[in-house]
């Protein structure tokens, strides 16, 4: 089962967690870790000790924005762990998407979940306002 490991800061990946839970059921494979927020510990120590405890295999990493402190943190990890697969801009169809599958995701197929979840971000005013400029009533 795929492991996937939430990190953010403030407690963006617990509620990202959460909602996932909600959709798909809690399965114990998605954990939550925040940094900067109260925790004395910072968040690469957060990540290794989790590590320790559900092993290096099948584990995604996802980051909440490329750049932040957050993901350059860990991806020093990645560079430790060539096995971990560290991801930044989770989103929620991200995360249901890796949870959801039943095996490893090979580089192909992590590029098409990745497609996935950048197609489901829409703007909604442009797609109202396209549908409204051609005459479309259905969506």
């Amino acid at each position: 089962m795929n492991k996937i490991i939430l990190a953010s800061h403030g407690e963006f990946s617990q509620g990202l967690k959460q909602t996932a839970s909600m959709i798909i059921g809690d399965e114990g494979n998605i954990f939550a870790l925040s940094a900067f927020r109260d925790e004395d510990e910072p968040i690469k120590n957060q990540v290794e000790h989790l590590l320790e405890v559900i092993g290096y295999e099948d584990v995604y990493l996802l980051t909440d924005i490329f750049g932040g402190s957050v993901n350059n943190d860990l991806l020093t990890l990645q560079q430790q762990y060539p096995e971990l697969h560290l991801v930044a801009g989770m989103n929620l169809p991200l995360v249901i998407s890796i949870a959801t599958q039943s095996g490893k995701i090979d580089a192909d197929q992590m590029a098409a979940l990745l497609e996935e979840s950048r197609q489901a971000m829409i703007d909604c005013k442009q797609l109202l306002t396209t549908q409204i400029n051609i005459g479309g009533d259905d969506l």
